[in-house]
């Protein structure tokens, strides 16, 4: 899991420790790691060092010819289920020993915007319910199913760490297309997984967030959450990403509101409407923005219309249909019959 900014695709990179399972799980599956390396435009010694970076756009198109060298539709999955907290370094640690895991799950959502990423944590917190997942935001990723699915599985390893091996979430969501053998991932998420959603992520009670972090030493959050402070400080943070990012998640979890957005990012609604005048927008205009870019992704799954209107929480399917008309002047099966033909 990568941090809540949305930089320009030429400038995201992701760490190799992020990634570091990839060569593992080809060699694994039977894969010469090195040609598939070199077909991707990388160079092998890439992975010689784990603070090493590569351009997030390379990170998709690497993860593109793995999963069509190995014929693995869970390749992302598996690279996720070997991959614990210490992947993500400084922020990781800190997390492991903070003491709530509210706390550990702020610290990660909120410092691990100290990397130029394309993707982004996000934490939503409705009723009774949490959800914590991640999306890919830079533009023009490959492979953005696996991205996605490797790094719900690495929150699902940290959540265990931070509350316990037998720790299980209510309920795994993907945005992936269903795959043909769902049984690596019902093997590793241990509970309902669900595909072809709005966005990846995975809920669990609420009440989870007020535990105390298990095996955590005080003392070591004394040394090392400072130094995080201190990454964190030097980090501009991209307010537009991240009120986009937080109004797409709540639309995938269905709790979008604008009280909601506002709750999340810890301002006031006059805030929110002042910096989004500067950028010339409006909450209703960016959430009907980020409902229509939605819709458009769904569609491509060839998702019942009936099921898009819900998950995008309109009242009905003729609701959406009407929305849909006005975003692009064209009924959703008509639109989606379009697409079908342009790709074919």
């Amino acid at each position: 899991m990568d941090a809540p900014t949305q930089p320009a695709v030429s400038e995201a990179t992701a760490k190799i420790r992020n990634v570091a399972a990839i060569p593992l799980v080809l060699r694994e599956l039977g894969a010469d790691v090195e040609a598939v390396l070199r077909q991707a435009g990388l160079d092998p010694l890439i992975f010689s060092n784990s603070e090493n970076v590569m351009p997030y756009a390379a990170l998709g198109r690497l993860l593109n010819k793995c999963v069509q060298v190995t014929g693995c539709e869970s390749f992302g999955l598996r690279v996720g289920a070997k991959t614990m907290a210490s992947a993500i370094g400084l922020t990781g640690l800190v997390s492991l020993h903070s003491s709530t895991v509210r706390e550990a799950l702020r610290v990660i959502n909120d410092t691990l915007k100290t990397s130029e990423t394309g993707g982004a944590t996000f934490l939503d917190v409705h009723g009774g319910q949490a959800s914590f997942g991640y999306a890919v935001t830079a533009p023009n990723i490959e492979a953005v199913d696996q991205i996605e699915d490797g790094s719900v599985a690495i929150a699902i390893n940290i959540m265990r760490q931070l509350c316990g091996p037998a720790w299980r979430a209510n309920r795994v969501r993907l945005s992936r297309n269903r795959p043909r053998d769902k049984t690596p991932f019902l093997q590793f998420f241990e509970t309902q997984v669900d595909f072809n959603e709005a966005c990846s992520c995975f809920e669990f009670d609420a009440a989870t967030l007020e535990q105390p972090v298990q095996g955590r030493r005080p003392e070591y959050e004394d040394v090392l959450a400072p130094l995080l402070e201190l990454a964190a400080a030097n980090t501009s943070k991209d307010f537009l990403s991240t009120v986009k990012l937080v109004i797409r998640s709540q639309i995938g979890t269905g709790n979008v509101s604008r009280d909601s957005v506002c709750l999340t990012m810890g301002i006031g609604p006059r805030t929110l409407a002042k910096r989004l005048e500067s950028y010339g927008l409006s909450y209703s205009s960016l959430t009907e923005e980020i409902r229509f870019e939605t819709a458009q992704s769904l569609l491509k799954k060839e998702i019942p219309i009936a099921d898009i209107a819900t998950q995008l929480g309109f009242a009905d399917q003729s609701a959406f249909s009407r929305a849909f008309r006005t975003w692009s002047g064209s009924a959703p099966a008509r639109w989606r019959a379009a697409r079908r033909d342009e790709n074919h």
